[in-house]
């Protein structure tokens, strides 16, 4: 028996997919923060591909990630019959870039997390001064660096490492391969 997607099942796995949230940031989709890159058909239509562009190298969180991808792609898709393959791909390499600009904001004001992009200073999501000092490469998590801002004397969490520089495979590469089960 010959296994083909119905039209409009890539769509909306797509619209689906691109609803799933980041665990580190329960109210961002990982749409938003640039993790989604493509969701496209295969093999005639008897497979949906969900290429994801990860954040950095070994995040804890690309398990759980691949999990709730998949189960959205399959819950989209219910009733059809069609393999649903998630891969983390290195190619696009993920920047912080990436990340929309209502992301953005919202990681400041919900999180007071800063993000350092190619096309303006990391900002302290408390005060907005663009003075921030360096303290360590090391935040809470491998993708954060930890600033203090000397204006309102916070330390500010920044998404883009001030250690990696921007557009490399050091930000965030994973080998092609699917996602772990």
């Amino acid at each position: 028996m010959s296994r083909s997607a119905p039209a409009g099942v890539v769509t909306a796995i797509r619209q689906c997919v691109s609803a799933v949230c980041d665990p580190e940031y329960p109210e961002v989709t990982i749409s938003e923060l640039g993790i989604l890159e493509r969701v496209s058909s295969l093999d005639g239509g008897s497979t949906v591909r969900i290429e994801l562009v990860p954040t950095m190298l070994g995040c804890p969180a690309l398990d759980v990630i691949a999990r709730d991808v998949t189960d959205a792609a399959r819950a989209a898709c219910a009733g059809a019959d069609v393999a649903i393959e998630v891969i983390f791909v290195d190619d696009p390499v993920w920047t912080p870039d990436r990340i929309a600009p209502s992301a953005v904001g919202f990681l400041a004001r919900e999180y007071s997390v800063a993000v350092r992009n190619r096309s303006a200073a990391a900002s302290c999501p408390i005060c907005g001064s663009t003075a921030l000092e360096h303290r360590s490469d090391f935040g809470p998590t491998p993708c954060r660096s930890v600033e203090w801002c000397p204006q309102c004397r916070n330390p500010v969490e920044v998404v883009g490492r001030v250690d990696l520089p921007l557009g490399t495979a050091a930000i965030g590469a994973v080998p092609n391969g699917k996602a772990p089960a």
